[in-house]
């Protein structure tokens, strides 16, 4: 005995369990406050990064840190949630400086890591050729 299948119901489900993750909340991301969130990511025990310098990206997605000795980590937003990479010299890629027509510059800065390789901070035209500098002049 065949039993009559309506496929519109599969896909009503399917719209439905969408509805339902976008109503609750499933597609926030999160944002970096300021400095301060960045640090106390950065100088939680299983990073350990004490933070001398730290500049936080104008749109709050990205933040970029060196250390006393010259070294780098990026703060950086995976979903929900915000996550810290320390670089290495041989991480980075590409670095790339590109000016913006309001006084601020968007540094993006390319790694050969597998997940969230790119890293983009819109930060004021100085700041961005410093940490441009930074990076480029990282110690191994």
């Amino acid at each position: 005995m065949a039993l009559p299948l309506d496929p519109t119901v599969p896909l009503a489900g399917i719209a439905m369990i969408l509805l339902l993750v976008w109503l609750t909340g499933g597609n926030r991301c999160a944002l970096l406050a300021g400095r301060d969130d960045a640090a106390a990511l950065l100088a939680a025990p299983e990073t350990g990064f004490l933070a001398a310098d730290i500049a936080v990206s104008r749109t709050g997605d990205c933040a970029i840190a060196r250390d006393g000795q010259g070294h780098l980590a990026m703060v950086f937003t995976s979903g929900a949630k915000l996550a810290v990479r320390k670089l290495q010299r041989g991480d980075i890629a590409t670095v790339t400086l590109t000016p913006q027509d309001d006084g601020s510059a968007m540094l993006a800065i390319r790694t050969q890591a597998f997940t969230h390789p790119d890293f983009v901070l819109r930060l004021d035209q100085a700041a961005a050729e410093d940490w441009r500098r930074r990076v480029t002049e990282m110690p191994a």
